[in-house]
């Protein structure tokens, strides 16, 4: 989904200082005393568009929240999208601190990433996302020094640079069926008897369905969650194989 950025990174971090917002405002970070309470993490900064602005902000629907969260693109969108979807994400939130930076020529530099999420564990893993055609040198300057940042502290990071047009698409339809509708435990057990076979098909589930609605809404629930695994990179249709993940049989 992303561009890895957990590898130990080649050089020293140079980090002049984090600030993190939180309901008392900023605060200059004093990591001797540990991480901060990330739950506890407000946005540092609002989204705003301006006459120069690439990007339209927008407060979009995440289901981890379940609540709205501000974003500053919609290649940040996508990136929620498929967070949401991550059993493993158990939390997030927007422009999450203002990294005071050191450039590799003893410049001060201020960035701010774009998400910090919450996954198992407490394993914290901060974003960036740049579209690929546009990580110029610059973003890779801050790219690195962020990884260096987050490595000194013990936190993950990657980059997103955006997923094919078919992908998102597919993704985007997925949200459809995001929310757990009275109906799909009962249509569970079908749609494991059905997706056990090898030869199983999109369009063996629509055919079952007997045209009721039920299997087939709640087979669009279980892919958005991964139950139900189908390839999100090649366009959906009635011959696109489906299978059940283990842990739903």
């Amino acid at each position: 989904m992303g561009q890895s950025r957990d590898a130990v990174c080649p050089r020293p971090a140079r980090v002049v200082s984090w600030t993190f917002r939180f309901d008392t405002g900023p605060q200059v970070w004093d990591w001797t005393t540990g991480p901060p309470d990330v739950r506890a993490l407000r946005s540092i900064r609002a989204p705003r568009s301006t006459e120069k602005s690439r990007h339209i902000p927008v407060q979009a629907h995440s289901v981890t929240l379940d609540g709205p969260i501000r974003l500053e693109s919609g290649l940040e969108h996508d990136l929620v999208r498929e967070l949401d979807r991550d059993p493993d994400v158990k939390w997030m939130v927007s422009q999450p601190v203002r990294l005071g930076l050191r450039t590799a020529n003893g410049r001060s530099r201020v960035h701010t990433p774009d998400l910090l999420v919450l996954g198992r564990e407490s394993a914290v893993t901060i974003w960036d996302a740049r579209p690929v055609d546009r990580q110029d040198e610059k973003f890779v300057e801050n790219r690195d020094l962020t990884e260096a940042a987050c490595v000194d502290v013990g936190w993950g990071y990657r980059v997103y640079g955006g997923a094919s047009p078919v992908r998102r698409d597919n993704v985007r339809w997925l949200t459809a069926y995001r929310r757990v509708m009275p109906w799909y435990p009962a249509a569970r057990d079908e749609l494991v008897r059905i997706c056990r076979d090898p030869g199983a098909t999109v369009g063996v589930v629509l055919d079952a369905d007997r045209g009721a609605g039920h299997l087939v809404s709640a087979m669009w629930h279980y892919a958005w969650i991964g139950a139900l695994v189908v390839d999100l990179d090649q366009p959906i249709g009635r011959t696109t194989p489906i299978r059940a993940l283990r842990g739903m049989q």
